[in-house]
């Protein structure tokens, strides 16, 4: 055993005795160090790992609540999604049908077309005949119209005289009042109407007249421009026709035959 240990102690100074010829000194002891230190160092050291895991995995746990927070939840149909403004479309369009349906919209195209009628037919738009747009001749139609009122009128008046004869004097002034003013009245506004729109009539057929003689005439007076535009083009050419053969004469040094009738051609 002492050899052993002696041994030992050789090998342990082996060092020390290499690098220097100092004697290795002995271990001092250092306050608050020792085997139950040691432990209390370990136990802190494995306290603190486990602090570390439990925040690390606390921190993941977290991140992984976050995104499943952030994530969209899935609608259980998927048919069930719409876009925006879809139902607003679909009850305008419900509507549309059902005024369709119930004739709303025809019947106010229909009142939008009488109308358009009626002031045709007064004279109040005009309808112009070149550019054709309703094919209806409103003129005519209302003077077709006007026409048969007037014999059962010139019958109502004599049948008022006859009354007037055989003594009804009385039936027939009311009647004449009630009923005669009006029509007089009536023939008056029409028979004013008809000389209206004879007369714009008229006014229109005469400025449609002056406007062909305007553009015939017009027309004669760029066609007499063309004419004699081409002929001084045509004198033109013939002259410079005559000065070339002049010339070429002359470099040939033969006599100029003078030819007549060039220039009636």
């Amino acid at each position: 055993m002492a050899g052993e240990e002696e041994r030992r102690k050789r090998v342990e100074s082996l060092g020390w005795l290499t690098e220097s010829a100092v004697m290795p000194k002995k271990h001092k002891a250092i306050e608050g160090v020792g085997a139950s230190s040691i432990v209390e160092l370990k136990a802190q050291l494995y306290r603190t790992q486990e602090e570390a895991r439990k925040a690390k995995d606390s921190s993941a746990a977290s991140a992984d609540e976050f995104h499943r927070a952030r994530k969209k939840p899935l609608p259980s149909d998927l048919f069930s999604q719409k876009n925006s403004g879809v139902e607003s479309r679909a009850r305008r369009d419900k509507l549309e049908m059902k005024a369709i349906k119930d004739g709303s919209v025809s019947y106010a195209a229909l009142e939008k077309k009488a109308e358009i009628y009626e002031k045709l037919a007064r004279g109040e738009l005009p309808d112009e005949e070149e550019k054709e747009k309703y094919c209806v001749d409103f003129f005519r139609k209302g003077l077709e119209q006007d026409e048969p009122q007037q014999p059962e009128l010139h019958g109502n008046t004599s049948d008022d005289g006859v009354e007037n004869q055989d003594g009804d004097t009385d039936d027939s002034l009311l009647n004449s009042k009630l009923f005669g003013l009006g029509r007089a009245s009536a023939i008056i506004d029409n028979d004013e109407h008809k000389r209206f729109v004879r007369e714009v009539h008229e006014e229109a057929s005469q400025a449609r007249e002056k406007a062909t003689t305007l553009r015939a005439r017009r027309q004669e007076q760029e066609a007499a421009r063309r004419e004699k535009l081409r002929q001084a083009y045509l004198k033109k050419q013939l002259d410079k026709l005559i000065s070339s053969k002049q010339t070429a004469a002359i470099s040939n040094n033969k006599p100029i035959v003078e030819t007549e009738g060039v220039g009636s051609k």
